[in-house]
């Protein structure tokens, strides 16, 4: 995977960009998205994927994981 970015990227969590770039911060989670792109970064390390941390962060707020 790519080096992280020197500073903070946002993406709304429903574009591709949550889907395809590791080291992004996700706006704008919902429940069921957030089921999928667990589903999509799955195989990804957390220490490499800041999508992989705040999808399993979110859900467990949520109360969902």
């Amino acid at each position: 995977m790519p080096d992280p970015p020197q500073r903070k990227e946002f993406v709304a969590a429903d574009g591709a960009l949550a889907e395809r770039w590791c080291h992004v911060h996700l706006m704008e989670l919902t429940v069921a998205r957030a089921v999928q792109l667990q589903r999509i970064h799955a195989t990804h390390r957390p220490d490499d994927c800041f999508v992989h941390l705040q999808v399993a962060a979110f859900l467990v707020e949520a109360g969902d994981a």
